[in-house]
């Protein structure tokens, strides 16, 4: 993968701070007001890989047998044989979390008992805002430990799913675990057809896949990796789908070599040929579970179906190309790359809670969102440029590291418009142009009396990035997310 970080000449707070917070809670501590400096303890110390291990409070018995194997690991690693060195191999940050949080009790009592006499430090239980972004970013799924490993230079991901290699190796040998590129997992596997006699007449004349068998190194267009299973309803849903626009997309100039590669989830031999007669493209057999499992911890798959994108040189275009497709049924703005502007939606909604953003609201014509896409799409650009911000592929693009990171968005008329305004009380007039910081829950309006133009636009984006806007700030406690749900099943409710 190409190297995800350009810290030295954009950022201003050390990217552990942005992650965990300023401070950080000793484990001994025997109260939570005893805290250490984060960037002492992680970036000025000598470490070579932070380990998040995300862990549940509720779920003790799970976590338990867990933490003694980390305990154990811990301690062999970072045993010294010179006395003189003082060097650790490893540094855990524990981030205690709820899982079925609605019917749970004392949240800070269980917080201290769960870190208690531990030998390495934990994120304060106050942090909860920044514990929410963190779970989102790595996608961690409720009620499952989760370690993620992270160079203590830079913040880089090493596994976003290290707890299974803990498991496999418990003495870490082989520790941390870095993992493979794709092109040496899939390096000396054969690729198989899944199905020949539903073969279109793209895939019958296209060089790479004109056989039964092919290997990854031949393919050389945009790839897909189609994480699914026979048993998942979701996925034989989607399957259907997913094959009818592959056709569509191999017919187009320039995608003919788009090829997607099946990594089956099926539980038996059976289940899977039966699948993988519905499909028009590639699979990994199934009889090669450990190169499958092996893309899924590459990856840090948490769930089917998943649908991801790599582009020629074998890069992340996107992780959720499902709901790109399922917002772009026919695929017209395949592979989906990231924009700097983009429409409000549930998904970008959800983001609204990690960064701050200018949010420019219109009409729901399509004259109004592209006039808008339009507008904010140089500046946005721009913007991006002008401090090295590289938005260009998901491994590329560690926002979390940039200080000035903020997300362009058009708010056409939706539920995740409406639930917006509410959220900050905005009138219901468009254009309207807002920089909106909820994770500092604070906004800015562009006076109504300013007309949009591209340059009373520019002037309020170089405000916002100079410090001298004026914010106002957010009282209201409902979330995004929750609003834009609601409105949804009252939706739904009426339909029915």
């Amino acid at each position: 993968m190409a190297n995800c970080n350009k810290e030295s000449s954009v950022s201003k707070t050390p990217w552990c701070e942005r992650l965990f917070g300023k401070q950080l809670v000793k484990c001994t501590a025997t109260q939570d007001d005893e805290r250490v400096e984060c960037a002492a303890t992680l970036e000025d110390a000598d470490v070579d890989v932070v380990a998040v291990y995300f862990s549940f409070a509720n779920i003790n018995l799970q976590c338990d047998e867990f933490v003694r194997k980390l305990r154990e690991l811990y301690a062999k690693l970072n045993k010294a044989d010179d006395a003189k060195a003082k060097k650790k191999r490893v540094e855990v940050i524990q981030v205690v979390l709820w899982a079925n949080n609605d019917v749970y009790g004392d949240f800070e009592g269980s917080h201290r008992e769960c870190l208690e006499g531990l030998p390495w430090f934990a994120m304060p239980y106050s942090e909860i805002d920044l514990k929410t972004r963190l779970s989102r970013r790595f996608r961690i799924k409720s009620g499952v430990p989760t370690l993620v490993l992270l160079e203590s230079r830079d913040g880089t991901t090493i596994s976003i799913s290290a707890q299974e290699r803990l498991l496999e190796d418990p003495a870490g040998v082989f520790f941390p675990w870095r993992p493979r590129p794709v092109d040496q997992v899939l390096a000396d596997v054969q690729l198989h057809a899944c199905c020949t006699s539903n073969e279109d007449e793209s895939k019958k004349s296209n060089a790479n896949t004109n056989t039964k068998v092919t290997m990854y190194k031949n393919l050389t267009g945009v790839k897909g990796f189609y994480f699914s299973a026979n048993w998942c309803p979701p996925c034989r849903a989607f399957t259907p789908q997913l094959a009818e626009v592959y056709h569509s997309i191999r017919t187009r100039e320039g995608y003919e070599d788009f090829e997607i590669v099946f990594v089956s989830s099926d539980r038996s031999a059976e289940s899977y040929n039966t699948y993988i007669d519905s499909m028009p493209w590639l699979s990994i057999p199934f009889q090669q579970s450990a190169i499958r499992a092996e893309l899924a911890q590459l990856y840090g798959i948490r769930g089917i179906p998943t649908l991801l994108l790599l582009d020629s040189n074998g890069h992340l275009i996107t992780m959720d190309a499902r709901t790109e497709l399922l917002d772009d049924p026919e695929a017209l703005h395949f592979p989906w790359k990231p924009k700097p502007v983009n429409v409000l939606t549930e998904r970008y909604g959800t983001k609204l809670h990690d960064y701050a953003s200018i949010v420019l609201f219109v009409d729901g014509e399509d004259t109004d969102v592209h006039f808008a896409d339009s507008l904010l799409t140089p500046i946005a650009t721009q913007y991006y440029k002008s401090r090295h911000i590289n938005i260009d592929h998901e491994c590329d693009t560690p926002l979390h590291f940039h200080d000035e990171y903020v997300q362009f968005l058009v708010a056409s008329d939706s539920d995740a418009s409406d639930v917006l305004r509410d959220l900050i009380g905005l009138d219901d007039v468009v254009p309207l142009l807002v920089a909106i910081d909820l994770p500092k829950r604070r906004f800015a309006l562009m006076d109504y009396a300013v007309e949009i133009t591209p340059e009373s636009v520019q002037t309020f984006v170089d405000d916002y990035a100079r410090g001298v806007l004026q914010f106002v700030d957010i009282n209201d406690s409902l979330t995004l997310i929750q609003g834009i749900q609601a409105a949804q099943e009252a939706e739904t409710g009426r339909q029915d």
